[in-house]
């Protein structure tokens, strides 16, 4: 039987950032499209089914009801992370990004500083310097191979007054899962300096085998009560277009201050479809995404064996979770402004710069393999071919 995920689906002209913005992004046209965060999977068929019977409908009015998608959230949380969250305390966002913004200014003042922990997800720098706050990056350490967080650094700028943090947790790009005892290290340090923490758990359900994901804020009270979580159905069942995402603020006062911010932008309405596809995939996506991460995890292996022989210079960093590889090329000897147009130019691949993460991220590129295997081998040999100009 034929693996769905196998089957190499034309986006082009369908309104894909991905695929349609590569000349105004890349210079190019011709190229195959790793690097903006969505898949070129098609979604769950209950989710396709549930969307295309409504459409069919033909009235598009404005929508009111969210229970069913509320419940089918919870439900999911409970299954999936044993995590017991009352839907009175869901709030809902055009994406994770606007809920970032939302709650930045519902919760601080401007020119209050605010930490992130880079390399790192290119927006959340915009989310803090684009609303005048002020950036304090607490980098990542790479020690062995792999990253940590550095603990100690953190704590001192806890001490010195920063109130705010916003976590990657699964990490886009690193690919860490953030184990249970480091989340703990950092819930001690958040609830002892009484810091508000917005938690970007987009990730959440993308888990390679060996590895399990944990909402901070299930770890105890005290730390839900500084918490924000932001997850949805966008990432794990590839319906970003939706534009959906779930914040779980168990905190009375943050809660009623992110409804006020979001009663003052007229943001109350929901995405019609996006509350249709997302409570479909809560309540009939799991099996699909079992056969997601097995398919992925194919991916990765594919990828970490085929550079290991044919472009031994680039450290792929085996991913903990979400569908992306975080790509060492410094070995290359390339500048690091001209590595990804190197990769354009020469390999027919369009990556995303690691520059952009921030600190950290000079000389890697990200790798989006959340795509059909026959893309995955066609960029590989792009590579190879691209890595022989070098000797050349």
């Amino acid at each position: 039987m034929n693996n769905p995920f196998d089957q190499v689906i034309d986006r082009k002209n369908t309104h894909s950032i991905k695929w349609d913005g590569l000349p105004e992004l890349f210079g190019e046209d011709d190229l195959i499209p790793m690097w903006v965060a969505d898949m070129d999977f098609k979604a769950p068929k209950e989710v396709v089914q549930a969307v295309t019977q409504r459409a069919t409908h033909g009235i598009y009015g404005y929508e009111g009801d969210y229970q069913g998608y509320v419940q089918a959230f919870s439900s999911w949380l409970e299954k999936q992370f044993a995590w017991s969250v009352d839907g009175e305390l869901i709030r809902h966002s055009p994406g994770v990004v606007l809920g970032l913004v939302i709650s930045i200014r519902a919760l601080t003042e401007p020119g209050e500083r605010i930490v992130i922990q880079p390399p790192v997800y290119t927006p959340f720098f915009k989310v803090v310097s684009d609303n005048d706050r002020v950036i304090v990056e607490n980098p990542l350490i790479l020690e062995d191979g792999h990253f940590t967080m550095n603990f100690k650094e953190l704590e001192e700028i806890f001490k010195s007054g920063v109130k705010t943090m916003i976590l990657c947790s699964p990490h886009n790009p690193v690919g860490r899962v953030w184990t249970k005892e480091e989340l703990n290290n950092l819930a001690r340090l958040v609830t002892q300096y009484e810091v508000t923490l917005l938690a970007d758990e987009i990730w959440s359900d993308l888990i390679f085998k060996g590895h399990q994901h944990t909402p901070i804020a299930s770890l105890s009270p005290e730390i839900a009560q500084r918490t924000l979580t932001f997850m949805g159905p966008s990432k794990t069942f590839n319906v970003a277009g939706f534009y959906l995402a779930n914040i779980i603020i168990p905190n009375e006062t943050f809660r009623r201050r992110f409804t006020a911010q979001i009663k003052a932008l007229s943001l109350e309405q929901l995405n019609l479809f996006g509350i249709v596809a997302g409570e479909a995939a809560y309540k009939h996506g799991e099996e699909w995404l079992n056969n997601l991460m097995n398919y992925l995890e194919g991916n990765v292996e594919y990828v970490i064996a085929r550079l290991a022989t044919v472009a031994p210079q680039i450290k792929v960093f085996r991913p903990e979770g979400t569908y992306v590889l975080w790509l060492d090329c410094r070995s290359l000897g390339i500048p690091y402004d001209q590595l990804n147009q190197f990769f354009v130019k020469n390999a027919g691949l369009a990556l995303t710069d690691g520059q952009i993460f921030g600190s950290g991220g000079q000389g890697f590129q990200r790798m989006n393999i959340g795509c059909p295997r026959a893309l995955i081998e066609e960029a590989l040999e792009g590579i190879e071919k691209a890595l022989k100009t070098l000797d050349s």
